[in-house]
């Protein structure tokens, strides 16, 4: 059942404050039932859903983010971060991440060489949240998703 039909059926059950005296009949929901799963609560991921990330490999899901790997970012002479070129495809709305963001690193790991992203990435298989630094505009910032068991 999609996510608006659940509203309507908790947040009304079924009723929505309909009386017997009431002149016009009760307008029934346009929602279509799915048997989609629902999308996990804001800043959240679900574990199912990232563990079939991490089986699918970094290479899968870096077609989803372009980072400007020609051009790492270098502060005093030594490796700061990779720049985010593009978030491609709808899974990034809601996050907190946008092309020029410079992402340092994932889940306390460094990213600067193929092995540590590898590494990272794989981490988030057993962890219990998603943590990504990065610097935006000059400022530190970390987006957090927890990762929750359903």
């Amino acid at each position: 059942m999609g996510w608006v039909a659940w509203v309507v059926l908790l947040g009304c059950g079924g009723g929505c404050g309909s009386t017997a005296a009431q002149a016009t009949p009760p307008v029934a929901p346009t929602a279509t039932v799915s048997d989609a799963p629902l999308p996990p609560p804001a800043g959240k991921l679900r574990r199912a859903d990232v563990l079939h990330a991490v089986s699918a490999g970094l290479g899968s899901f870096l077609q989803y983010v372009t980072f400007d790997v020609d051009h790492p970012v270098l502060r005093n002479r030594k490796f700061f971060g990779f720049r985010i070129a593009q978030l491609n495809g709808d899974g990034w709305k809601g996050i907190d991440l946008q092309p020029g963001d410079i992402v340092t690193s994932v889940n306390g790991f460094p990213i600067e060489r193929p092995e540590q992203a590898m590494e990272a990435f794989q981490s988030t298989a057993v962890a219990s949240e998603v943590r990504v630094e990065y610097e935006r505009a000059g400022e530190m910032r970390a987006l957090r998703l927890a990762i929750i068991d359903e």
